[in-house]
């Protein structure tokens, strides 16, 4: 029997048919292949990121999978102000009505370093983006979650953010407010809404931020995303509709 906690998960067939998924950092590793297979499960996936080149390729490679048209949205999430998380929420309820997911891949590593020393430009930087960013998006998106019947919400999440980690910095720190915005957020709709949150940390993977992570790592050793997508899939999915408020860790 597959574990959908390794990854090893493939969706019954349309069973995304009909769901609209937003994906914030969709043309990266991992963020590019959930979207992939949501595609080929029948999901209109809303790909959001900030570099339109890499947004076109991607809505070609998704548009020969699946039935359903994907949609773009760029976005940069460094950059956005208030107004541009609003008017978010319009222009996709103005296309769509609603979203039955969303998932937070969007992040930036930051410079590892002591906090004693840590570069104040890159600190309010990496925590923007990783923190605050999941933050405006979600807020702006819950009115459009909540007119689903069922509604999931995945950050994505790092060991940095929960264990004792020296020199984690800004990533670490962010990934730790993650954590608490996810079960802060699970408590306060457990009882109002049919909206689900959990965070997943997928591990080590072979993307380019864990190269810049650890440029010495034999990333051969390492899964791909296109391994660790299934436990994103399976989460955004009605097959985990019991798991809610969960830290959750890719078994390896």
């Amino acid at each position: 029997m597959s574990n959908p906690l390794t990854g090893d998960y493939t969706p019954a067939a349309e069973l995304f048919r009909d769901r609209i998924i937003l994906v914030t950092g969709a043309c990266g590793g991992i963020g590019g292949a959930v979207c992939r297979q949501l595609a080929e499960a029948g999901a209109t996936v809303v790909a959001l990121d900030k570099d339109m080149k890499s947004l076109e390729r991607l809505y070609d490679d998704l548009a020969q999978r699946g039935p359903a048209e994907p949609a773009l949205y760029p976005m940069n999430l460094e950059g956005a102000s208030t107004a541009d998380y609003d008017d978010m929420r319009v222009r996709l309820e103005e296309n769509f009505g609603r979203l039955d997911g969303l998932l937070h891949c969007a992040a930036m590593l930051g410079r590892p370093a002591p906090v004693e020393i840590y570069d104040m430009e890159a600190w309010f930087r990496t925590v923007h983006l990783n923190l605050h960013a999941p933050f405006l998006v979600t807020r702006a998106c819950l009115p459009l979650l909540r007119q689903s019947p069922a509604a999931s919400i995945v950050f994505t999440s790092a060991r940095e953010g929960r264990e004792q980690m020296p020199y984690a910095g800004a990533y670490g720190v962010s990934a730790a407010g993650v954590e608490g915005l996810m079960r802060i957020l699970a408590a306060e709709l457990a009882d109002t809404t049919p909206v689900r949150v959990n965070s997943l940390d997928p591990g080590a993977v072979r993307t380019r931020m864990r190269y810049q992570a650890y440029p010495g790592e034999d990333q051969e050793k390492l899964p791909t995303p296109d391994q660790v997508a299934g436990a994103f899939v399976w989460l955004l999915g009605a097959d985990s509709a019991d798991v809610h408020g969960q830290s959750l860790t890719l078994a390896r």
